[in-house]
């Protein structure tokens, strides 16, 4: 999340600097993503007895100061605003519910920091440098798939700063094994040496399932690559881009669904999928 944090920032300040618009009419919204936690809360057999409990926690600060810039219409009745839509899981095993907990809370925050601490960050009005920052952000977690093994959650990152074009915003996701509260990589789900194969087989299923117009892999000798984010469904594999990452911001963030039954051979024993 941090790098990805990181990425949104800089596209950001380039949109903000090229920008002499009204904020408020260019803002965009992320698309939303469809969200089956109700769903799954209610499966009440699941053998580890995973259940989701949604909370809100938001912070504002009305009272920063302003400075007219020569490129720039200042709306005075800016408000930083930081927002969580967060879910707690628990278990059975309560410490494996605490590991996942605390995997979803150093997802958004970057760092060791409580989300309480996080939220309240935004009334500061200066960060460490001491340079202003005029900014919104929000972060909304949401189940994209869950199984006796595993749980796929991700975290949709919002962020707007005065005066930048449009608003831009990302996705990670956190897949965990629900026996040990431990991170699900890649290699625990494929075999060794997998990633030629498994990027000829993804290009050719991102360019059956989005098309094969505007992509920036698709110009010259750039060559396609696969996105780090990537959530496990019972059914396969679904592969994330952020905006900008493999196309202009109006292609938005594409996804490609790699099932099993694609993966074939690519797949070694593993518990999640079979």
């Amino acid at each position: 999340m941090r790098n990805l944090l990181l990425f949104i920032g800089v596209i950001s300040f380039l949109s903000a600097c090229n920008s002499s618009e009204d904020p408020k009419e260019n803002r965009v919204e992320a698309p939303e993503r469809a969200d089956t936690t109700t769903q799954i809360t209610t499966q009440l057999t699941m053998p580890t007895g995973l259940t989701f409990k949604k909370f809100k926690l938001k912070a504002e600060n009305c009272d920063m100061p302003f400075a007219e810039a020569d490129d720039m219409e200042v709306d005075q009745d800016w408000c930083n605003t930081r927002e969580i839509n967060g879910l707690k899981v628990s278990m059975k095993d309560a410490a494996v519910a605490q590991k996942i907990n605390a995997l979803i809370e150093k997802e958004i925050t970057g760092s060791n920091r409580t989300l309480k601490q996080f939220v309240a960050e935004i009334k500061n009005t200066s960060n460490e440098a001491g340079e202003l920052e005029y900014l919104q952000d929000s972060y909304t977690c949401s189940l994209v798939d869950t199984s006796n093994t595993f749980l796929s959650m991700s975290i949709l990152f919002q962020y707007y700063a005065l005066g930048a074009a449009h608003g831009q915003y990302g996705a990670s996701v956190l897949n965990v094994d629900l026996n040990t509260g431990n991170p699900i990589a890649l290699k625990d789900l494929l075999v060794d040496n997998y990633k030629t194969a498994l990027k000829s087989l993804a290009k050719r299923k991102f360019l059956s399932q989005n098309g094969n117009d505007g992509w920036w892999f698709l110009e010259g000798d750039q060559p396609f690559e696969l996105p780090e984010v990537f959530s496990i469904r019972r059914k396969g594999i679904t592969f994330y881009y952020q905006p900008y990452e493999i196309g202009p911001y109006a292609a938005g963030a594409p996804e490609v669904f790699l099932s099993i039954k694609d993966l074939g051979s690519l797949l070694k024993e593993n518990p999640h999928l079979k």
